[in-house]
């Protein structure tokens, strides 16, 4: 069974012992806590202040983490750069024992969490200044090339002067503007690729009217009354940006220093999450004066093993297991092969299982790697896909969803080996003298061989339709329901082979008009054709007379015309397979276009000799690249929308022991 069996489990203990159980709990990795239901005459205990003191030491520790870890990256290239803290910048494994002693080394950890938080404001209040400074200097620049000091632009008793900005096109309108005024003077003493840099003076009488004018005309006005020039004052900013940028490599460097902490700082920062957990898990007990009660789920194997841990732990504690109740909601650990366990990560990014359902993966990993291989279909590129997807699966040593993924691939290109030596492709070359299965790259017969190939595809999406609908009625019987497994599922899948039989030869036949129709295959078709075509009606009939058992009135009815009008669906859907035709076809026409391109560069001489065989790699490059990712985006879509639509709820929720849920390590025991 793919579902490992759940039992649930129920415990009472001391408060005294509480902890002890707890740590045994986490170190069995076998149970989840739940929330514990109400019993008469026990409480909720209120939130302890100490959660609120291990939140924030959890924050500052990922704080001090994460700024360790960006540090470190940037010193890579740098001679200051910590070796010793290389292997700590990825997460890393860690036994039981040593996580459980984090906080032997808490104090000194603390400091450096401080020390940390310190370069922190540091470096921020350093980039603050370096923002102020660079926006001062972008002020400065269009006045680089003045080269008379801001502080000589000054009013007098009699005249106001002001410095700035005007675009270059508005100046001829402030010329015509002062032109009939004597007690206003100018000097353009600069320009910018868009601005004149000009100098206005003007007696007091009329300042305010000229000010105004300018105003008007998008003039600029600056600010700065340094007494300096502006080149002397842009070289002491540029001087001042340089110590801003030393003083951060100083920071860095410091940072650095105490990268050596790095791993322990994150073995402490994940027992701060563990001890967060323990205290929000036991929120949700339920007490007595003295004792506490939990609940939870662990895989039913596992009940002796936890029972004697937590004996070895105390005997004062009361344990009983039972069968999670149609109220439960179990979460859902898988139990499969090593094989079949990779293909869960396609399952997974639809749905994890609910607990009270069949395991789709077996199937589901079949149907993906067989699609897969057939969209592909060439040894030269499955051999590389399982190259690659090995290589890059070992580097992963711990096994999540990214490890899982490439080796998805992997096994997706034995299969595409499988279909390459059954379509005679290697590289997009045939090197055998026939092939079992016909080419899909038109040529000749091509016509024919393409209708071969495309009704095959055809036919595969209704062998999956049909053991989807297989699934729905092992599912309905596995809870009991035998009608249900009958009428919804077990006849859908003899309408799907009345279908066969009934329509073989006249889709065929239509579609393939000069392929031999006497032969046996064709001849046992003839005879099942009468058969096969009652079968397709009375289960269509029957279909729409159950459809509606479990309405009542007119539900009856729209049930029934319901599942009949389905059949529109379900067609829709078989129709849906012609992308594994597509994808297939149009990657093998890319890999021989490829191939020609480069022989004919080869065989023209001269650069092509060099130039051929960097088209050929470049070309097959991107061929096998957009077809793993095509094979998987329209694989994986087949499997959510026309497969998993016919039988899958999902909705489920992963197993999660206590303390499974780190941030930077993972756990031995």
């Amino acid at each position: 069974m793919a579902i490992v069996e759940m039992s649930k489990i129920r415990l009472i203990g001391l408060d005294y012992h509480k902890e002890r159980i707890l740590n045994t709990l986490h170190k069995s990795g076998s149970v989840e806590l739940v929330e514990t239901k109400e019993i008469p005459d026990t409480f909720c205990v209120a939130e302890d202040k100490d959660i609120a003191d291990l939140r924030e030491k959890y924050e500052r520790a990922k704080f001090a983490v994460d700024f360790f870890t960006e540090n470190i990256e940037k010193s890579k290239d740098k001679d200051y750069f910590p070796k010793e803290a290389e292997n700590s910048l990825k997460n890393f494994f860690v036994s039981y024992d040593e996580f459980m002693s984090a906080s032997g080394n808490e104090m000194e950890l603390l400091y450096v969490i401080d020390k940390i938080y310190d370069y922190s404001n540091r470096l921020l209040e350093n980039r603050m200044k370096k923002v102020r400074l660079s926006n001062l200097l972008s002020q400065l620049l269009p006045y680089s090339e003045l080269s008379a000091k801001f502080s000589d632009f000054k009013d007098t008793k009699l005249t106001t002067t002001a410095l700035g900005l005007i675009k270059k096109e508005n100046l001829p309108a402030f010329d015509e503007y002062i032109a009939d005024k004597e007690l206003v003077f100018y000097n353009s003493l600069s320009e910018t690729a868009n601005d004149f840099v000009i100098s206005v003076t003007s007696f007091n009488e009329i300042s305010e009217e000229v000010m105004q004018k300018l105003s008007e005309l998008g003039f600029n006005r600056c600010s700065f009354d340094f007494d300096v020039t502006p080149a002397e004052k842009i070289e002491e900013i540029k001087t001042e940006l340089n110590s801003c940028e030393e003083y951060d490599e100083k920071i860095v460097k410091k940072t650095c220093g105490r990268a050596g902490n790095l791993r322990n700082l994150k073995i402490l920062t994940d027992y701060y999450k563990f001890q967060i957990e323990k205290a929000e898990d036991s929120e949700s007990f339920r007490h007595t004066g003295k004792t506490f009660i939990l609940e939870g789920y662990l895989p039913k194997d596992k009940q002796i093993e936890v029972s004697n841990s937590i004996y070895d732990v105390t005997n004062a504690v009361f344990m009983e297991f039972s069968e999670p109740t149609e109220d439960d909601d179990p979460p859902t650990l898988l139990k499969n092969n090593k094989i079949i366990r990779q293909g869960e990560f396609v399952t997974d990014m639809y749905s994890t299982p609910n607990y009270r359902e069949m395991d789709p993966n077996k199937v589901t990993f079949f149907f993906f790697m067989l699609f897969m291989g057939l969209i592909m279909a060439d040894v030269g590129y499955g051999i590389i896909m399982i190259a690659l997807g090995c290589m890059l699966a070992r580097r992963i040593k711990v096994d999540n969803g990214t490890r899982r993924l490439w080796y998805v691939i992997a096994i997706g290109g034995v299969f595409a080996i499988i279909f390459g030596l059954l379509f005679n492709s290697f590289f997009g070359v045939e090197l055998l003298p026939i092939s079992i299965l016909p080419s899909p790259v038109p040529s000749g017969d091509g016509m024919t061989n393409l209708m071969t190939i495309l009704v095959g595809c055809l036919a595969l999406g209704i062998v999956q339709i049909a053991v989807g609908y297989f699934c729905k009625a092992l599912n309905c019987f596995k809870h009991g329901k035998i009608l249900d497994g009958i009428f919804d599922g077990l006849v859908w899948v003899l309408f799907f082979i009345g279908f066969v039989c009934a329509a073989f030869n006249f889709i065929v036949g239509y579609l393939m008009p000069e392929v031999d129709q006497n032969t046996p295959v064709f001849n046992f078709f003839k005879t099942v054709q009468m058969p096969g075509l009652y079968l397709t009606i009375g289960s269509i009939v029957i279909a729409a007379i159950t459809a509606g058992r479990h309405e009542k009135g007119f539900g009856k009815f729209s049930k029934g015309f319901g599942a009949v009008y389905g059949l529109i669906s379900i067609m829709s859907d078989i129709l849906s397979y012609a992308r594994l035709f597509g994808l297939m076809l149009s990657g093998m026409i890319i890999a021989q276009q490829f191939n020609k391109m480069g022989i004919s560069l080869i065989t023209g001489g001269g650069a092509g000799y060099a130039l051929g065989p960097v088209v050929i790699l470049a070309g097959h490059t991107f061929n096998i690249a957009m077809g793993v990712l095509g094979a998987y985006i329209h694989d994986s879509r087949l499997q959510y929308i026309e497969f998993f639509s016919k039988f899958y709820t999902g909705e489920g929720r992963k197993f999660s022991p206590l303390g499974s849920k780190t941030d930077y390590i993972y756990l031995t025991k």
